[in-house]
């Protein structure tokens, strides 16, 4: 005869364990319940990379990139009669070097670990994903807020290379706390930076309150901004034509001088800013693309992995990129 008896019939096996789980718990407590652990890793980050997803990169060499830059003469160009010499004015040249920085990050991974019930490929997998997000969000902060004044290791991000030039910082109101956008200052930021008609050019970078000011600015006239598609398949919002792109690495804190204007300090405040940048003149230069390179083993209870790469952020044009400080 046959010893096992199927007494609960033909459950299918969800709803037979579910059963045997209520007959059980009630008499033998939780001890017998097994926890059920997703599978799924979750990265715990808020992280929208919009800075180095979105501007152009180009291979470099030797210790920098050096950007070769003409000042204008004095006098360009006169109205003369016909038996008039015209004034002579030559322009000025000078050469700026944007130095490579490296950025290096390592992941190591314990022998136990791997013992603990999951394979090698798997921990090794999570890591390196998780690493990789780090890396690219550390990136994406200094691009943005980097300054080789506070860190000689760092490369200059995008708001301390163009606070360096007069003229390119646009204040939108003359309360130092701030205000809502005016679009007309946002035209201005715009129309000052140059090749500004060739929109297809230009990116609007911005927090998401940054885009959220310009949206509130745009309804307030009936007006909505539009999406619109750009380089690798990213779907982006627009003004104007121009791609309006977040990242969660531009401060809402900032602190701002609507005299001067110019930007004091990237925290303290209650302001943001917008960047408006031509990736003509504005784009990155690697030395030495990002790698993942596994190292030597030199212990037993660790292997362990390295990600660098080699960069700086060039501003080739100073009058190539913008900032529209003090909203709020």
């Amino acid at each position: 005869m046959n010893a096992h008896l199927d007494w609960l019939g033909g459950f299918d096996p969800e709803r037979r364990e579910a059963f045997q789980r209520s007959l059980t718990v009630g008499t033998a407590g939780t001890v017998l319940l097994q926890t059920t652990i997703s599978r799924v890793v979750q990265l715990v980050t808020l992280r929208s990379l919009g800075v180095q997803s979105t501007l152009p990169r180009k291979p470099g060499s030797g210790d920098g990139w050096y950007s070769q830059r003409r000042s204008a003469a004095t006098t360009g160009a006169e109205w003369v009669d016909d038996t008039t010499e015209p004034t002579e004015s030559e322009g000025s040249y000078t050469q700026v070097k944007f130095g490579f920085k490296t950025l290096l990050g390592r992941v190591k991974i314990t022998r136990k670990l791997v013992a603990q019930g999951r394979s090698y490929g798997d921990v090794m997998a999570i890591e390196l994903t998780g690493k990789a997000e780090d890396f690219a969000e550390q990136l994406e902060a200094t691009s943005l807020t980097g300054d080789t004044a506070a860190d000689a290791n760092q490369i200059d991000g995008l708001l301390t290379l163009i606070s360096e030039t007069s003229g390119q910082t646009i204040a939108n109101t003359n309360s130092a706390t701030g205000d809502a956008l005016f679009l007309d200052k946002l035209d201005n930021a715009i129309q000052i930076t140059k090749g500004s008609a060739n929109k297809a050019a230009l990116r609007i970078y911005g927090s998401f309150k940054g885009q959220r000011l310009v949206n509130n600015a745009l309804q307030a006239q009936q007006r909505f901004m539009d999406v619109m598609d750009i380089e690798a398949g990213f779907v982006v919002a627009s003004y104007s034509g121009i791609a309006v792109i977040e990242t969660t690495s531009m401060p809402d804190i900032m602190t701002y001088n609507p005299a001067t204007p110019r930007l004091l300090a990237f925290t303290g405040g209650v302001t943001t800013a917008l960047v408006i940048v031509n990736t003509v003149f504005t784009f990155y230069v690697e030395l030495t693309p990002m790698t993942v390179l596994p190292l030597a083993k030199k212990s037993s209870q660790f292997d362990e992995v390295d990600m660098f790469l080699d960069i700086v952020l060039v501003i080739d044009n100073p009058k190539g990129a913008t900032i529209l400080a003090g909203l709020a």
